[in-house]
């Protein structure tokens, strides 16, 4: 997994994470990203392009929280198979669903976002694009 805040003039102000699918249904088994500012930011939208969904039938859940925790606070639950997200890009609100004031993910420099696939994602291939303010 890499990341990279982009500096393509068109997509400049998101951090760019590549997402590469993995045998393993562990808790961020998927990966993990650390804080890059070293400050706490909120996530106020997350874009998801997949080039190819995955093979296995999993779920994908994406969200920020401890190393090696299993975080949805971004995405929850996301039927990621081939058939439903090949080539697609999904617009991820970066709020927590059972809040009614829909509050935004907050990135703490100690916490990570965390990817977890409920079952193999191999063949998975795509970028989730995070765009964040400094607190």
């Amino acid at each position: 997994m890499t990341v990279a805040i982009c500096t393509d003039p068109d997509k400049k102000g998101m951090l760019e994470i590549d997402i590469t699918g993995v045998a393993s249904a562990a808790n961020a088994g998927v990966g993990e990203i650390a804080n890059p500012e070293g400050c706490t930011v909120a996530i106020t939208r997350a874009f998801l392009q997949f080039t190819t969904g995955s093979t296995g039938a999993a779920n994908l859940d994406i969200g920020v929280g401890a190393s090696g925790a299993k975080t949805s606070d971004i995405i929850s639950a996301m039927d990621v198979i081939e058939a439903t997200v090949g080539g697609k890009v999904i617009y991820g609100p970066a709020a927590q669903v059972a809040e009614t004031e829909c509050p935004t993910a907050k990135w703490t420099s100690a916490t990570y976002i965390t990817f977890t696939g409920s079952a193999t994602t191999m063949g998975l291939a795509g970028k989730l694009f995070v765009e964040y303010i400094r607190l």
